[in-house]
């Protein structure tokens, strides 16, 4: 899948475009085949802090914590969500979470809604 990805921190970091692994679903999350996202306040705080900011992630990382999309597969325990029901979350782009600038996302079923 692409991705938008960033490899390095700080004011001048830029995004680069790289093929990544699809997700896939894990117990109590969806895959979300994202079909919008954003770059927000956070995002560009952690491009230009990086690791001063807590629960920054690892390089490289994909950012962006906000996403509409549809879902894609289903991890075990997931009740509330089925294959194809379109969603929106604030779910990804801290820590070890995948963000949404990606065709596809794992998003934790708890941090969804839909739409």
């Amino acid at each position: 899948m692409k991705a938008s990805t960033i490899t390095s921190y700080g004011e001048t970091a830029t995004f680069e475009i790289a093929d990544l692994p699809k997700p896939t679903p894990t117990a109590g999350h969806v895959v979300v085949r994202v079909a919008a996202s954003s770059v927000n306040t956070i995002d560009t705080m952690i491009r230009s802090m990086g690791p001063d900011l807590p629960l920054s992630p690892a390089l490289p990382a994909v950012l962006g914590m906000d996403f509409a999309g549809v879902v894609e597969s289903v991890g075990e325990g997931v009740t509330a969500f089925a294959i194809g029901d379109e969603v929106y979350g604030c779910a990804g782009g801290l820590a070890d979470l995948q963000g949404a600038l990606a065709e596809f996302m794992l998003a934790d079923a708890r941090l969804i809604a839909h739409k």
